[in-house]
């Protein structure tokens, strides 16, 4: 499952991937959507948004939010920039 692969460290504006992941590779709008419900948490709705969709295959990192390579290496089927 997709939350239980990618960690989202709020302290560190960090995504990365559990080394105890089952290894799926994921389209990076299932991060998103995933990113997005965790965010609708009311325990979460304090912190900034981290994510947003430029396009329905391109997305991108903000408010100083990053992403390990390792975590990037489980993704595919679009594009995800911090810049």
């Amino acid at each position: 499952m997709i939350k239980e692969d990618f960690i989202i460290d709020f302290t560190k504006k960090k995504i990365s991937y559990n080394p105890k992941g089952s290894g799926t590779i994921y389209a990076v709008r299932e991060l998103y959507s995933a990113v997005q419900d965790l965010l609708d948490d009311p325990v979460n709705m304090k912190y900034d948004t981290l994510i947003v969709a430029k396009s329905p295959t391109k997305f991108k990192l903000i408010n100083g939010w990053v992403i390990e390579k390792e975590a990037k290496k489980h993704l595919k089927e679009g594009k995800l920039s911090s810049r």
